[in-house]
This record gives structure tokens, sequence and C-alpha cells, in this order.
């Protein structure tokens, strides 16, 4: 069995800025809409996953923002035009009959973390789509991340070759850099090469932070001795938390079919031809009762006419 979950934030930010300008005939913008739904019908028609389920960040503050104030506060404001095209996702993914999770305080990284995990204990192999990289310092165990927009896995190998590290010790790596998208302070003047190079000398972040006087480097060490608080609190914001109290049964997720006729009412409102195509003729059919009229008395009769 195989299990792929989504970062529903991630994936729609993507769509949005890949795709400009769309809108439907009465000037409704449905770019984010189109981009996210083709990638979700790509999914289920190429990789046929036996299970699948989205997450989605919380607007709540978590645990990052309550020790550290300035995490993600660079961030620019979700621009209007997305902000109108998210409920519609929602729509569209529940029309798809897919689960998706959100909960107060928690990142979807966290929740997506979690089930990852609980799956691979029970031996289901998981594929998480997400463009953060934050994300492949989960990977191995039965747990590979794949970027739809380049057909690729990741899995530790890929990691090991990226990073000279195994996926567990990223945020090592991170805690180091920092993060410039998530506003995770690091070491500033020191990037991810040299990061790479301190750890494998030191052996580990605990070791590099205990015993900055082993770095060879004068002003390395200076670096990392006069910034040893922000490196731990660094890490900290980097580790994605994979045993938060997420309720989900791993079997329920199987992939089940779409409610086609509500996802055809949906593509025809934002005009979107090429899936309308998609649809099967089944999904076509109207919904409830109706008969045919086959004669003039029929009609008659409908009309309210003797």
């Amino acid at each position: 069995m195989n299990l792929y979950l989504i970062d529903g934030n991630s994936y729609f930010y993507r769509a949005f800025h890949a795709i400009r300008g769309l809108t439907n005939s009465k000037g409704f913008p449905t770019n984010a809409i189109y981009g996210f739904t083709n990638m979700i019908m790509k999914i289920i028609r190429e990789k046929k996953p036996d299970a699948i389920a989205i997450a989605f960040d919380s607007p709540v503050p978590t645990e990052r923002h309550k020790i550290y104030e300035e995490y993600k506060a660079q961030r620019p404001e979700t621009p209007s035009d997305l902000v109108l095209q998210i409920p519609y996702i929602k729509e569209i993914i529940n029309a798809f009959n897919i689960p998706s999770f959100e909960m107060p305080g928690y990142e979807a990284d966290d929740i997506i973390g979690t089930v990852a995990k609980k799956a691979a204990a029970q031996n289901i192999t998981v594929f998480i789509l997400s463009g953060d990289k934050d994300m492949m310092q989960i990977v191995g165990n039965g747990i590979k991340i794949y970027d739809p927009m380049k057909d690729v896995f990741i899995d530790e190998k890929y990691v090991i070759e990226r990073f000279g590290l195994p996926p567990e010790r990223l945020t090592e790596i991170m805690a180091i850099t920092g993060d410039a998208v998530d506003n995770i302070p690091g070491v500033k003047g020191i990037g991810e090469k040299t990061a790479k190079e301190l750890l494998s000398k030191a052996g580990s972040l605990d070791e590099l932070i205990d015993h900055p006087e082993k770095t060879a480097s004068e002003r390395l060490r200076k670096m990392i001795a006069d910034n040893i608080e922000d490196i731990k609190l660094s890490r900290i914001l980097a580790t994605i938390d994979t045993d938060i109290p997420v309720d989900v049964d791993i079997r329920r997720l199987t992939v089940g079919d779409p409610d086609w006729p509500k996802l055809l009412q949906l593509f025809t409102e934002f005009e979107f031809k090429s899936l309308i195509k998609l649809i099967p003729s089944k999904g076509r059919e109207p919904r409830g009762q109706y008969r045919a009229i086959t004669d003039r008395e029929d009609l008659k009769r409908l009309l309210g006419k003797t």
C-alpha cells in the first residue's frame, strides 16, 4: 500500500505563481484553483495512489511562534487573488473525497510528518508532495518526497548526496545556516558548504556547540561561540514535530470515487474546459429524480395544463 501526503499550502502557492492571469468570464481569478486541481487529477491518474490526504497550515500561532515571535514574520501577506480561491480549492478537495487535515497551533509539515511516520510504521510506503526542503529531514524508512513538477523522487540516497549528511541531521545544517524563507536566524555569514564542513569535522551539532574551541578557524570559532543560543533556537524551529496529537486512521485514507457531478458543476463555473473533458461520462449524468417527456400530453401535465 502507498500513501501520498500533500502539503496544501505549498502547492496552492506553487499553482498560483506558476499560472498567471487566468480568470473565468466573470473576471474571478482561477489560476490557483486550476493549477492545484490539475495536479491532484494528474497524481491520481498517473501515480494511482492507494491512499491520499492533504494537510494545511492553521492560522493559529504555533509553538514556534511562541518561542520566537519573528518566526516567518517577514513573509508577505497572502495575495488577495489567492485568498479568494482557497475556499474553492478546499471545496474541490472535498468533491474528490480526499481527507484534509488542519490543526490549530500546528503547521502542515507537522501533520504530514506525524502521519508519514505512523504510516511507515505500518509498512505503508509514503510519498510526500512538498516544495519545502525542511521535509527532507524525515526521508528514509519507507518515506520519500515526490516533486510532480520535475517528476523526481527524493530518497535517503539523494539527501546524502545533496547534503553530505543523512536526513535526520538536516536540522543541524539549518541550525547553523538558518532559513531566510522561515526567518530562522542561524549564524549570519555561514552558508551551507561551510556548515557541512563544520558538522563533518565535529561529528555532531552538539559536539560543535559544546566545544567551539576545537574549530580550526579562529573566525568560525568565534562565530559559533557568539551564536550558540541562536543555533539551539534554530534547530528547534527547523525540526518537524512527528508526534503531534492528530487523530487519523491511516487505513481510512484510501482513495474513493470523486463526486463527479459536483466537480462538473465547479469546473463549469470556473470554465475549466480541459478538466471537464476528463470527467467520465457517468459523472455527467444529472442529479436527482428525472423522467423523459415522450409525448405532448406528458408535457402538458408537467406544465400543469389540462
